[in-house]
């Protein structure tokens, strides 16, 4: 009996042991792009794009194993957008993989002692656009902050500067923040400031301006409309471009300082839908929160980066 106990106890430990192991997946599309995903943290660790002449590479910042990103854990994970208690705690946890195949991976974690659900779905498309899906679920009244920490490097090498991308921005107002970056709701314009890219501009340009570079919560002009694009990041020289398209009415650009070889793209649920009506940022008990984020690759940019395009013409 005793022998019997003991084997039932050991079984289980090999189980539980099994499901916090942390593990990391390769998606790929019929184009040949790679993402791979890790469970710890639901980050991605790498992603790879076409150049003007087809060569696939790394566009996006990560270490080789996810045991490497202890000393910077929240690079590529799923975050909280702001605050300080719980800005790791979605980035350290190992995620429960619920349903995997060639091009989507579904993962789900609980928090707050199992009051809290998140599902973060990543899926490759054959389109070269990398979606994420978020879905939280809750038994208490939950604030909603979640987040991207992706840094993208459109180059192809990711220690290279990306001064010399342009951006687009649908919006014409940041939304300030307080201390501990969370927007405050108060809408600044962007006219005659560092922030106006309602025509595109070089990163470069105007980052001079800012101490600390780019770290701006930007309101957007058509929130409720998930078809329009948010942004557009288009490098010249290896002729890619990144349309960004959320389902959130705020999207924070950080340039990560003024001297930058990445920028992060991070919907947040806040500020204001159509028609200035403040968005409802906490989620009751019995309620499902859904929010999407697309990130679309090509060599084809869009019509108004094509300036951008034919002032740095690719050499080979």
């Amino acid at each position: 009996m005793k022998h019997s106990i003991l084997t039932l106890l050991l079984c289980l430990a090999t189980i539980a042991s099994a499901a916090q192991e942390k593990k990391t997946m390769k998606l790929v599309n019929s184009n040949g792009m790679e993402a791979v995903i890790t469970n710890y943290g639901a980050r991605l660790m790498r992603l790879t794009a076409h150049n003007w002449n087809g060569r696939l590479e790394p566009i996006v910042k990560g270490y080789a194993q996810p045991e490497d990103y202890e000393q910077n854990p929240t690079l590529g994970a799923t975050i909280f957008g702001f605050g300080e208690t719980k800005n790791h705690e979605l980035a350290r946890k190992i995620w429960e993989v619920t349903a995997a195949d060639n091009q989507t991976i579904s993962m789900r974690c609980s928090i707050d002692k199992g009051e809290t659900t998140v599902t973060v779905v990543y899926t490759l498309t054959d389109q070269n656009a990398l979606d994420i899906d978020y879905r939280i679920t809750c038994k208490h009244p939950t604030e909603l902050r979640i987040t991207n920490g992706i840094v993208f490097n459109l180059t192809g090498d990711c220690n290279r500067s990306i001064l010399k991308e342009h951006l687009w921005l649908d919006s014409r107002h940041i939304n300030t923040s307080d201390p501990s970056g969370r927007p405050t709701g108060k809408l600044e314009s962007v006219k005659h400031t560092a922030m106006n890219f309602i025509h595109p501009h070089e990163l470069g340009e105007r980052i001079g301006w800012l101490d600390n570079g780019y770290h701006h919560a930007f309101q957007l002009k058509h929130p409720d409309d998930i078809r329009r694009p948010a942004a557009i990041l288009f490098d010249a020289q290896s002729g890619r471009a990144m349309t960004v398209y959320t389902s959130e009415p705020t999207l924070r650009i950080n340039s990560h300082g003024p001297a930058s070889t990445g920028i992060s793209f991070q919907p947040l649920s806040c500020g204001y839908k159509a028609g200035d009506t403040p968005v409802e940022t906490t989620l009751l008990p019995g309620l499902v929160f859904h929010s999407a984020t697309v990130f679309l690759f090509t060599t084809d940019p869009p019509v108004i980066m094509k300036p951008a395009q034919e002032n740095s013409q690719p050499t080979q």
